[in-house]
């Protein structure tokens, strides 16, 4: 019971410091944002080259998996 009653003046607080002071609210956000984008832009960016790197090597494999088929048979696939 008591976590619910702090639960509500925590909120009802919040509330009220973020009407009062709105301006500092913004004022914060507009230095926070730009770190967050200066941290999470390198891990977003490798992510996506690891992805490229990941279906370059899936590709190479195809392609090797293809030539290697001397008979001409067609590659068969694991059927689940």
């Amino acid at each position: 019971m008591a976590s619910i009653v702090f639960g509500l003046v925590a909120i009802a607080l919040g509330l009220w410091g973020l009407s009062t002071w709105w301006w500092s609210v913004v004022e914060v956000l507009r230095g926070v944002v730009p770190l967050l984008l200066i941290l999470i832009g390198p891990v977003a960016l490798g992510a996506g080259i690891t992805k490229m790197r990941e279906n370059s090597e899936v590709e190479a494999v195809l392609a090797s998996a293809e030539l290697d088929d001397a008979d001409g048979d067609v590659l068969k696939q694991d059927t689940v």
